[in-house]
């Protein structure tokens, strides 16, 4: 049995007790990985029962919940609908307190078998969340914080409204508030670079953990999609009125703006002719869909083998379009996982993506072959036109942060903004154009052959990639792969590596703050490129 830690050191055997702890649990990336953690946790034997506690919001719960598993709802744990002074968030945090500490008395729950394991305390949806947790630190319950995305990583809204609610004046005050110190609070993150971000940052070695997100649908059949292709890509061509010869290339996400459409356009317009390029999802709010609805009307004029709404499809499931494709496509500028770069795998499709730092080196590391993910698409032009895009990329990072005292934002080097290659005279990457700057591009790709031959040649390996097919031995050998490294057993043995561990330290009587120099955010914006696609403001 998992053994746990009294304030001053005791130890006895107890069941434990798991609360996952999210602002909502709508349909969505982290609602997914908490119903895989609450699925493995109820497996083992050491589980006495999981809470899945949120606001008020929970449509991604199903009805049919494992005995082991309940779901309660908190209001003041949703999101944040106004803006929170520093008053108003202490008032927030004191009431959050009291709301969790009345639940967990009439469940019968202890801080000494019990964990609170929070998902995004720190992503500024909810201001109150990093101060509630310190507070029940005091209390002596025990934290583990999942960090899936940081309010640094080019969230400005959201880290605006932190400063705002914790009355921070500079960066390391930030992560005071965000980031609380004590021997019951412990981090994971979902690639090894948040990791050593953090402890860069100064949190303790012993209290961080690398916990990646498991794979829901390791037990799909290769060899069964494969043979549904055909009849599912009739299925398809019929419903979007494709032509009879045509192929199908998806790309499974919500079109929101880091997932830099404007990019998957330019790569319909490079693959060949019978290539039709889909994807799924409209976005949910209306920041998102007023930029998805400019990429829809641009793709009518300009890419034409560009789908939009896959997803929306009556009598077409996501299966169906997965299925029927044979690559999967990804133009995002920032994942905190990756998930769409695994899961086409297990399909039997492989996957052409663009190559991010934070979190392709955790999956070759592994051994996954992602041969086929490109670095960056080059597009050629005069030197004064290539100045003038740099010099609106640039500008498009200090808009995005203008709302931010100049004391907390670090100042960032032309060489960081644009990941080394700033030198280029004659060239600059596809996605540090603006989005006028990109549909300049696909406009003359589209109306001047010579410029897309142009732009052909400067990419030739992504050509290549979005052309021909991946072979079997490389889609075997990535899918044995992921549901070795990636399933859902290994997700729970590591976590339950992180939760003996946190059981086992001590309780602090007092919250301390980090020790170093740098910032968060300083940290992450000497690792992160910035891409202008991810700050844009379009009119509705």
């Amino acid at each position: 049995m998992i053994k746990t830690a009294r304030t001053r050191g005791k130890r006895k055997d107890a069941a434990l007790n798991v609360v996952l702890i999210h602002c909502h649990y709508d349909r969505g990336g982290v609602t997914t990985v908490v119903l895989n953690q609450a699925k493995g946790l109820v497996s083992d034997t050491r589980v006495k029962k999981v809470l899945l506690l949120s606001g008020l919001r929970s449509s991604g719960i199903p009805d049919d919940l494992p005995e082991k598993v309940s779901r309660f709802q908190v209001e003041q744990l949703e999101y944040d609908s106004t803006e929170l002074g520093v008053e108003t968030t202490r008032e927030r945090i004191a009431e959050i307190c009291q709301s969790l500490t009345s639940l967990f008395q009439r469940e019968r729950l202890s801080p000494a078998d019990t964990i609170l394991h929070w998902h995004n305390h720190s992503l500024g949806k909810n201001v109150a969340l990093p101060g509630v947790v310190a507070g029940m630190a005091k209390l002596g319950w025990r934290s583990l914080l999942q960090i899936h995305d940081f309010a640094e990583d080019y969230r400005p809204s959201n880290y605006s409204s932190i400063v705002n609610a914790s009355g921070a004046v500079n960066g390391n005050a930030v992560d005071d508030y965000l980031y609380p110190v004590a021997s019951q609070i412990h981090y994971c993150t979902l690639t090894r670079l948040d990791t050593q971000v953090l402890r860069e940052r100064g949190v303790p070695h012993d209290r961080i953990g690398f916990l990646p997100n498991s794979v829901g649908v390791a037990e799909q059949s290769i060899t069964g999609c494969i043979d549904e292709q055909q009849e599912k890509l009739k299925l398809v061509r019929k419903a979007f009125r494709l032509p009879d010869h045509a192929r199908w290339s998806v790309y499974p996400v919500r079109g929101i703006r880091r997932k830099n459409v404007g990019e998957f356009l330019l790569l319909s317009q490079l693959s060949c002719e019978d290539r039709y390029s889909a994807i799924t999802l409209s976005p949910a709010t209306t920041v998102e869909a007023s930029s998805y609805k400019r990429w829809k009307g641009i793709a009518e004029h300009y890419a034409p083998r560009a789908v939009f709404d896959a997803g929306h499809q009556e009598d077409i499931t996501f299966r169906d379009n997965l299925v029927a494709s044979d690559l999967v496509l990804s133009t995002s500028v920032a994942e905190g996982f990756g998930m769409a770069f695994l899961e086409p795998w297990l399909f039997g499709r492989g996957v052409v993506a663009r190559r991010l730092g934070n979190v392709v080196p955790d999956f070759e590391s592994c051994g996954l072959d992602l041969a086929r993910f490109y670095q960056f698409i080059m597009i050629p032009g005069d030197p004064s036109w290539i100045e003038s895009c740099r010099h609106e990329c640039e500008n498009a990072f200090q808009e995005s942060w203008s709302g931010i005292p100049a004391s907390i934002l670090p100042e960032i080097s032309s060489t960081q903004l644009f990941g080394g290659s700033e030198n280029k005279t004659d060239q600059i990457d596809f996605a540090f154009l603006s989005p006028e700057r990109q549909i300049e591009v696909l406009r003359k790709i589209h109306s001047d052959r010579g410029f897309l031959a142009a732009v052909r040649e400067g990419s030739p390996d992504l050509v290549k990639a979005l052309n021909e097919p991946v072979s079997d031995e490389v889609i075997r050998h990535n899918s044995e792969i992921i549901r070795s490294e990636f399933g859902l057993s290994s997700m729970r043995d590591r976590l339950f590596q992180l939760y003996e561990r946190l059981l086992a330290s001590d309780i602090d009587s007092k919250i301390t703050n980090l020790s170093r120099a740098d910032s968060v955010m300083d940290l992450l914006m000497r690792r992160q490129v910035f891409y202008p696609c991810r700050t844009e403001q379009v009119s509705a």
